[in-house]
C-alpha cells in the first residue's frame, strides 16, 4: 500500500461568525430587584437582530464547519481533518459555493443595516440600547472563512543534529503517531457507514409508529435516503486504508441501495422491510452487529 503521505494532506479551517446576542445587566438588575432574588444569579440576554440575514449567515457559517469541512475528510487532531488528495477539489467546490452565498448574503446586510436596527428598536422597545451595536463594517467583519493545507509529517523529512540513536527513536515516534492516527481515522469511516445505515434501519422501522407521549405518528424522510446517496458517492475516496470490507460496503451502497424511492418505501411495508434488511446486511458485514 502507497504511504498516506502520498495520498492525504491536513486540512485546518478558521470559521467566525457574529454574537448576536448582548448581557443587558441593567435589565438583569431591575428583575433582581422585582423578584427579589440573591444578587448575581439572574442573567438577561437581549437578541440584537431578529433579522433572517442574520439567521442565514449563521446557519451558513455552521453548515462551513458541520458539514463542508466533515463531509469529505477524517478526524486526525484538534483544529484538524484529514483529506484524501481525490477529496480536494470536491472540497475546494463545496466551499467556493457556500462561501459566496455569504458573499452574496454580507452584501445584503450591508445594504439593509440601517433598516435592521429600526426593526431592532421596534422589536426591543425600551431595552433598545444603540451602544449594543457594533457597525455594520464590524458585523462583516466578524464573519469570515478560511482554510490551509499541509502535508502529513513524515518521518524521513526530519533534519535535525541529533545522535543517530536519539533521531531514529524521534523518527519512529513520528511514524507511530502516523500509524495511530490513520487507524483511528479509518475506525471512524466504520462507525460513519454504521451510523448512517442504523438511522436508515430506524427510520423504516419506525415508519407510522407512534411513540409513547409524541403527538404524531413517525415518519419515514427523504433526508435519510439522501444520506445514503451521500454516503456511497464519498465513501470510496474516505477508504484511506484499503479496507476491503469498506470497500465491500461501498459496493452494496451503490449496487443494493441505489435508487431508493422514499415516497414507495413510506407506501410500502413490504419494501421498508426488504430494504431495512439489506441495510442490516451490511452493516453485519462490516461488524457482526446481528450475528
Amino acid at each position: 500500500m502507497d504511504k498516506i503521505q502520498n495520498n492525504a494532506m491536513l486540512l485546518s479551517t478558521k470559521i467566525t461568525k457574529f454574537s448576536n446576542t448582548r448581557r443587558d445587566n441593567g435589565m438583569a438588575d431591575e428583575l433582581t430587584e422585582a423578584k427579589k432574588a440573591s444578587p448575581n444569579v439572574i442573567k438577561v440576554t437581549k437578541t440584537l437582530f431578529a433579522s433572517p440575514i442574520i439567521k442565514g449567515l449563521n446557519k451558513a457559517h455552521g453548515q462551513l464547519r458541520n458539514h463542508t469541512q466533515k463531509f469529505n475528510t477524517l478526524p486526525w487532531d484538534d483544529g484538524e481533518r484529514l483529506i484524501p488528495c481525490e477529496s480536494i477539489d470536491p472540497f475546494e467546490a463545496a466551499w467556493v459555493k457556500k462561501t459566496d452565498y455569504i458573499a452574496d448574503l454580507k452584501r445584503e446586510l450591508h445594504r439593509e443595516y440601517p433598516n435592521m436596527l429600526k426593526r431592532a428598536a421596534k422589536d426591543l422597545g425600551d431595552a433598545f440600547d444603540i451602544n449594543d451595536y457594533p457597525t455594520v463594517e464590524e458585523i462583516l467583519d466578524a464573519y469570515s472563512a478560511s482554510y490551509t493545507l499541509k502535508k502529513l509529517p513524515e518521518a524521513g523529512d526530519l533534519r535535525v543534529n541529533l545522535p543517530a540513536d536519539k533521531l531514529q527513536k524521534i523518527k519512529d515516534s513520528i511514524e507511530a503517531d502516523v500509524t495511530s492516527r490513520v487507524e483511528a481515522a479509518a475506525e471512524s469511516v466504520h462507525e460513519r457507514v454504521v451510523d448512517t445505515l442504523q438511522a436508515l434501519i430506524d427510520g423504516l422501522e419506525r415508519h407510522g409508529t407512534k411513540a409513547d407521549g409524541a403527538k404524531r405518528a413517525s415518519k419515514f424522510t427523504d433526508n435519510t435516503v439522501e444520506k445514503i446517496e451521500e454516503l456511497a458517492a464519498v465513501l470510496p475516496s474516505l477508504n484511506i486504508t484499503g479496507d476491503p470490507k469498506l470497500t465491500q460496503a461501498g459496493n452494496a451502497l451503490l449496487t443494493k441501495l441505489a435508487d431508493l424511492d422514499p415516497a414507495k418505501l413510506r407506501e410500502s411495508k413490504t419494501e421498508r422491510k426488504a430494504v431495512a434488511d439489506t441495510a442490516k446486511s451490511i452493516v453485519d458485514n462490516l461488524t457482526g452487529l446481528w450475528d
